[in-house]
This record gives structure tokens, C-alpha cells and sequence, in this order.
């Protein structure tokens, strides 16, 4: 079985920068992480959102396929602190894109990539070719 290769967007409202490192630690063990873009901190991409956010982008080789790996990400949110219902968002762990074996970019979900802010820390790790 190949492996396979994804882009992930990673935000946090809560305890920002260490949040994204617990995050990572835990993405480290479902997979190989390839590439990580620099964490941005900003105000939050959604209109009339107090909150500011720190976001990062990764690019994690993993066994799992993509329905399987999506599931994973959200039980991950939830054993690293995001409760539904949240004002700031304690961990978002969004699934983007995934590439085949050549790089070549064989899904991407495009409401993960509306913001500038999540277009830019993806072309730092991934840009489609």
C-alpha cells in the first residue's frame, strides 16, 4: 500500500503557538511530516470574530487514506481540547489537499483555502503543480 500525502491547515485560538506544537507532535505520530510552513498570528479570516489565531500549514506522508485519515483529525481536535460550542477555537486541523505519488494534486476541498492567509502557508509547503 502507497502512502499517502496531504496538506493540512492548522489553527488555534487557544494558547496559540504551543497548541500548534502539540498538534504537530500528534500529526507526527500518525505519519511522516515533509514540510511545515511558518506560524502566522493574526486577527481571525471570519468576519465579526474577536479572536486572534495562530495558523501554520503541513504536508504529512500517512498509511491512512483520506476518508480514514479525515476521521483521525477530528478525534485528534478533540483529545487536543476543541469542545463544539467553542468562542476560540482550541485546535482546527483541516484537511486541504492530497497528492498522488508525483506530486500531482489529486483532491482539494477549496473552502479550506478561501482566506489569502491559508493560500499563502500552503504554497509555502505544497504548491500545485
Amino acid at each position: 500500500m502507497s502512502p499517502h500525502r496531504y496538506l493540512l491547515i492548522l489553527g488555534s485560538g487557544t494558547d496559540g503557538e504551543a497548541q500548534l506544537a502539540r498538534a504537530r507532535a500528534a500529526l507526527a505520530d500518525e505519519g511522516r511530516i515533509l514540510a511545515l510552513s511558518p506560524v502566522v498570528t493574526g486577527n481571525s479570516v471570519v468576519a465579526g470574530d474577536p479572536h486572534r489565531y495562530a495558523n501554520q500549514a503541513l504536508l504529512l506522508e500517512t498509511a491512512l487514506e483520506r476518508t480514514a485519515f479525515n476521521a483521525r483529525l477530528k478525534s485528534l481536535e478533540i483529545e487536543l481540547g476543541r469542545h463544539p460550542g467553542d468562542a476560540a477555537c482550541a485546535i482546527d486541523l483541516d484537511l486541504a489537499r492530497e497528492y498522488g505519488a508525483d506530486d500531482e494534486l489529486c483532491w482539494e476541498n477549496p473552502a479550506k483555502l478561501e482566506h489569502p492567509v491559508f493560500v499563502d502557508l500552503a504554497e509555502r509547503v505544497a504548491p500545485i503543480r
